[in-house]
């Protein structure tokens, strides 16, 4: 569509068609006659000249979180300028359609590709938030969805950047029904927890159909969001595994510490679901993830056989329970509107605790078991337990009913009332362990555990390149300099993958097998009056100007000249294509 007014060109760009238009800017589909490609150009609404204060701040907050996220599952952007006193973003053309467009089609969307979808969502976040970015406007719209299953997360409009004062204490940004509690209250804290909570509104919806906070007016929707809890999702969506409600209703705490740690973690749990939930099925075979590990899916698949309770804190103890040997599957017939759970056969597991006498023997011979001694009376429900906990090996971190003790074993901690609670126990390489406390547990004044050592799975990572690249994981180096790598590391282990010199430092993890092919390489010149001042790329310090061909790695950056006293002209964003000159002038 296109209206009268809609300019013909924007900078070099030329304008075929308006596609949307947006509380900050309009939206054009255009070309760039230079490189005979399809962009997306965003324009702002309004003329800055009279609102300096605000409004032109923001976008520049957006075009330089944009600019330095390079990541599959995030809008790529090209180059931002300025049409007088009017500046744009231009960005990749993305073909398909939004979460939201989506979310109210007649065509149903099966569980695992909403999980799929929050998942790339989260580790587009993940991404963003270890880069200092902030989005602070997840919602439906915008997410967007590639026609070959790819998901984009859009608009950093009012993104904050944790190095950026612009945001000022007491602003109220975002879309009302998926903001945080701390977003609402104006909060200068906000950090990636926020976007977290916004995830969680998300899933909500898509899994029940409804928001979990909604009101006819804002002001009664931040009222619900700060002091509500929604609508208990399983009584909306009942057939949903017991660890999925979990995971939503972590998502959605009120505090911030309640929350997943990080989007990367709330990623891996509903990857680790989806997986558990296919495997759980009728036996048709299911892609490998990055996350599951084949203990951890039969794990998974005796806590559903139980037909356990539902618990909105963590898995059951059946996790780390092996499975009976005939124990049947959920049967899950694929169709193609919906995928629809159709029964559950429950299983009887045995689990013994360590600090519980075994009778099994004298059952078996026939001798006399000794007495059982009188069970001590259960404890009021308001009363404080002390309980110690203890586990071989020791120093695993306790975590009661969902919230982080700070103790590891041997720990004393204390407990509302005998029970039931929940207690989890987790220690680096060894199984996370999860035990739903009984009363007698709680009234015994002490238990303990063994901690199952952690099958560790291994992949194959190989790196190929041409140009030397150095392998990184953490800050340590695990591979010298060299055109290719060939390595064996833990499956989902994240290294990177760096040459200094060409502005290469790449994330990359691993699977059982990974190719990975370092991106090619362009030529920067740079050409400007200021010649006693340093040229620099982020961090990285080129030289005194003229720079002449100088190799980087294709992608978008932002050319700075930095000049003793800091009088300094304005950066320019340059986009570095393969075997390709480009220039840099700044005046």
């Amino acid at each position: 569509m296109s209206t009268r007014n809609d300019p013909a060109q924007i900078g070099r760009y030329q304008v075929i068609e308006r596609v949307g238009k947006g509380g900050m800017g309009v939206l054009f589909r255009g070309m760039d006659p230079v490189l005979d490609r399809e962009v997306a150009i965003k324009l702002m609404l309004v003329d800055f000249s009279d609102d300096e204060e605000q409004m032109r701040p923001r976008f520049y907050v957006e075009a330089r979180a944009a600019a330095k996220l390079q990541h599959r599952n995030i809008v790529t952007v090209f180059e931002f300028a300025e049409e007088g006193n009017t500046p744009f973003i231009v960005m990749e053309f993305l073909r398909g359609t939004s979460l939201s467009a989506r979310m109210i089609s007649p065509l149903p969307l099966p569980l695992d590709a909403k999980l799929d979808i929050i998942s790339q969502l989260c580790d587009a976040l993940h991404y963003a938030h270890e880069q200092g970015v902030v989005h602070r406007d997840v919602k439906p719209a915008n997410v967007f969805l590639l026609t070959d299953g790819t998901v984009k997360l859009l608009d950093f409009g009012i993104a904050k950047m944790t190095t950026s004062t612009l945001t000022r204490q007491g602003d109220v940004l975002g879309s009302a029904s998926y903001m945080s509690p701390e977003q609402v209250r104006g909060s200068d804290t906000v950090d990636g927890r926020a976007d977290i909570f916004s995830v969680g509104v998300v899933l909500y919806e898509l899994l029940t159909g409804r928001k979990p906070f909604d009101a006819d007016q804002p002001t009664a929707t931040i009222v619900k969001i700060l002091n509500e809890d929604p609508t208990p999702i399983e009584s909306l969506a009942p057939e949903l595994p017991a660890q999925l409600v979990a995971a939503v209703n972590r998502a959605l705490a009120k505090d911030p510490d309640d929350r997943f740690a990080t989007a990367g973690e709330l990623s891996k749990e509903l990857q680790w679901i989806r997986k558990a939930v296919g495997a759980a099925g009728d036996g048709a075979p299911l892609d490998e993830t990055r996350f599951a590990s084949p203990t951890e899916i039969r794990s998974f698949q005796a806590g559903l056989g139980k037909g356990e309770r539902k618990t909105t804190t963590s898995r059951t103890a059946a996790k780390t329970a092996p499975p009976a040997p005939s124990m049947p599957k959920w049967v899950i017939p694929a169709a193609a509107a919906a995928v629809v759970l159709v029964g559950v056969l429950a299983v009887m597991l045995m689990s013994s605790r360590s600090n519980q006498p075994a009778t099994a023997a004298s059952a078996a011979t026939g001798a006399p078991a000794a007495a059982a001694p009188a069970a001590a009376p259960a404890a009021p429900a308001n009363v404080d337990v002390t309980l110690k906990i203890a586990s071989e090996p020791a120093g695993a971190a306790v975590t009661l009913d969902g919230r982080d003790t700070k103790q590891t074993t041997p720990a004393s901690i204390t407990l509302r009332g005998a029970g039931p609670h929940t207690l989890k126990l987790t220690k680096r390489g060894f199984v996370a362990k999860e035990i739903d406390l009984a009363d007698a547990d709680v009234r015994s004044g002490s238990v303990s555990y063994t901690l199952e050592q952690a099958q560790v799975v291994m992949g194959s990572v190989s790196i190929t390149s041409a140009y030397p690249v150095e392998v990184f994981e953490g800050s340590k180096s695990i591979s010298r300099p060299s055109d290719s790598h060939h390595l064996k590391l833990p499956v989902g282990t994240t290294i990177r993958v760096r040459n200094s010199e060409y502005l290469l430092d790449a994330g990359v993890r691993g699977d059982t097998k990974t190719d990975y092919q370092t991106p090619p390489l362009g030529y920067l010149t740079v050409l400007t009056r200021y010649e006693t001042c340093n040229v620099k790329i982020g961090a990285k310090d080129l030289g005194f100007p003229p720079i002449s061909r100088q190799p980087i790695v294709v992608g978008n950056y932002k050319v700075d000249i930095v000049c003793p006293g800091g009088q300094s002209p304005n950066g320019q964003f340059v986009t570095i294509t393969a075997n390709t000159p480009s220039v840099a002038r700044i005046q």
